[in-house]
């Protein structure tokens, strides 16, 4: 068990390079999501979000 805490100790990140790595994939993930609702064609979401849209001025849907 205690070679187990060791070796997993050892693949450890430092702190400022594990946030770095975590902001980056919420950064990603929060794109994406944002990159599916803004270019949605499901008529029930584009509909929510047509004025929206148009609010933004940089994403076209027509």
């Amino acid at each position: 068990m205690e070679k187990v805490v060791a070796t997993w100790k050892s693949l450890a990140l430092p702190d400022s390079l594990s946030f770095l790595i975590k902001s980056g994939m919420l950064l990603l993930l929060s794109g994406f999501i944002l990159y599916y609702l803004l270019g949605a064609t499901y008529p029930p979401l584009h509909d929510t979000l047509h004025d929206f849209r148009h609010s933004l001025a940089i994403v076209p849907c027509h």
